[in-house]
């Protein structure tokens, strides 16, 4: 016997009160949460503080400084003008010597030989010269009388004439014998202190070669040495030296030289400042500090900007800053370029005017659509 088939139920009613009501419900739903939408977008986002500071101008270059040490204005290489053995040596460094004093000795026995050599020489060609002029006189009495030619005149003449040279050459030859006997003798040519010494008793040294600097005068330097990146701010403002040994204290200074080669081993520039007269008898050799200020921004230069580090951000590779606009309530993005960046600090160029408000802190949290109000730092 087949089975019996029970005809299914249909999933909705027939009768409108069972599916009407579910459906009113889901539309009253809707409709509630639409108005909650509406309110919610009618409701103005309150305005978020934003921490600024104003925007000042600085010089690129801050001040720079290097650390040298306190040399007098006028340094002499003290060296024989004559070549020889060094017999003795009487300073060392840090002597104090007066103008005059010997500071070292050559062995002069060949100088003194030399100069007895020129003296018989000087006595020899006073001999010759006393001799011609005698035979010049006679000859002349012997022409005037008849008995000598004007031939033998004239050569007589021509004799002691050229007596007279010889005893002149003679004579330069013996003062040159002497002034060589007197360059055995080193001698300072005015007071000083001894800043180095370089040769030693028993060291054969040439003509000109310097065997100790001698420092003169009360006029003082401060001697630094520059780094490349740091040669554009020297010479723009003025310098000011401090000294460790003397605390307080401090002398302005200009530049007066820079060395036009860099070293070949430490890759510097030797700068020398001449300090003014309030520097005059410091100490040689005292540590100095030597601080360099940059001029003052020209006015209508280009406008570098001076704001916080945390200020900046970066939009790729493009660096950005927030600009608040007060009126609006709300932020501009700025580009600039960095021109230098601090751990605290940072120069920065771009469109950015003295008195620009930049935001400091949370500057990744922020957009341009959002309404702001300003808190300045202090």
């Amino acid at each position: 016997m087949p089975p019996r088939l029970i005809p299914a139920k249909p999933l909705i009613s027939a009768n409108p009160k069972f599916w009407l009501a579910p459906a009113v419900a889901l539309g009253v739903a809707f409709a509630t949460a639409g108005c909650t939408d509406g309110k919610a977008k009618q409701t103005a986002e309150p305005p978020r503080t934003v921490r600024v500071e104003a925007v000042r101008l600085v010089p690129l270059e801050t001040a720079v400084t290097l650390t040298g040490t306190v040399r007098a204005r006028h340094e002499t290489p003290m060296a024989f003008r004559v070549p020889g053995k060094i017999a003795e040596r009487l300073v060392d460094s840090g002597a104090r010597v007066a103008a005059g004093a010997v500071l070292a000795r050559l062995e002069a026995e060949d100088y003194r030989l030399a100069l007895r050599a020129a003296e018989a020489d000087v006595r020899a060609a006073q001999a010759e010269m006393e001799r011609a002029t005698a035979q010049e006189a006679r000859t002349r009495d012997l022409a005037a009388k008849g008995h000598a030619s004007q031939a033998a005149l004239d050569q007589a003449v021509t004799t002691a004439r050229a007596a007279r040279e010889r005893l002149d050459a003679a004579t330069s030859q013996r003062e040159i014998a002497a002034n060589r006997l007197a360059y055995t003798e080193l001698k300072a040519e005015a007071d000083g202190v001894v800043m180095s010494v370089s040769a030693e008793p028993g060291q054969v040294v040439a003509e000109g070669h310097a065997i100790l600097t001698l420092a003169t005068g009360t006029a003082r330097e401060a001697v630094v040495a520059v780094p490349e990146s740091r040669l554009p701010a020297l010479g723009t403002g003025e310098a000011r030296v401090t000294f460790w040994a003397m605390p307080g204290r401090t002398v302005t200074a200009r530049l007066r030289e820079l060395s036009p080669e860099a070293d070949p081993v430490t890759r510097t520039f030797l700068a020398r400042f001449a300090l003014d007269a309030a520097g005059d008898g410091l100490p040689l050799g005292i540590t100095a500090q030597v601080t360099v200020t940059p001029a003052p921004t020209p006015q209508g230069g280009p406008a570098i900007a001076e704001v916080a580090s945390t200020a900046v951000w970066w939009r790729g590779d493009q660096a950005m800053v927030w600009v608040a606009d007060e009126a609006k309530g709300r932020l501009v993005e700025r580009e600039v370029s960095i021109a230098r960046l601090g751990a605290e600090r940072a120069a920065v160029r771009g469109d950015l005017k003295p008195g620009d408000k930049v935001v400091v802190l949370g500057v990744h949290r922020l957009d341009a659509t959002m309404p702001i109000r300003t808190s300045e730092l202090n």
